[in-house]
């Protein structure tokens, strides 16, 4: 695409608003902003507005994810999918055992999520200590503490 071709902005509607640009992207996690570089990406000069190609999504969320997981120092995507496979577990029976949703494990493996403080240091205490896995069951639930009421 040619740096000269602007179009209106979508979400304010400014006429010839959209710019390319390689300015490093921002992205928000609960525990901060990351900047993301090495994105070619629009900007609306009206209303600050970011556009990101949709094939490109991923591999900002992953690089965003991986900034922050380094600056936080929790375990790296690879350290996760080793971890399990250390423990001999699936990505499900290491879900059930953490208390977390389906599908999490796989896009923390991925990249694409970043686990949580508590879930990071529970996989580390795991790692550390196999032999505090059940044979059955779950070491934690996400949300049911003794401070939370029981649905029932």
């Amino acid at each position: 695409m040619a740096s000269d071709s602007r179009r209106d902005c979508p979400v304010c509607g400014a006429r010839l608003a959209l710019r390319w640009t390689d300015e490093p992207l921002l992205e928000e996690f609960r525990e901060g902003t990351y900047e993301v570089a090495g994105f070619t990406h629009e900007k609306c000069e009206s209303c600050g507005e970011t556009l990101v190609r949709a094939d490109k999504l991923e591999a900002v969320e992953r690089a965003a994810v991986a900034a922050a997981r380094a600056d936080l120092g929790r375990l790296s995507s690879d350290e996760i999918h080793q971890l399990r496979h250390d423990l001999g577990l699936t990505q499900a029976e290491l879900e059930s055992q953490l208390g977390v949703g389906a599908g999490t494990v796989g896009r923390w493996e991925r990249g694409t999520v970043l686990q949580g403080a508590t879930a990071d240091r529970l996989m580390r205490v795991l790692w550390a200590h196999p032999e505090l896995l059940p044979e059955l069951g779950y070491v934690a639930r996400e949300g049911r503490g003794p401070y939370r009421k029981r649905g029932g």
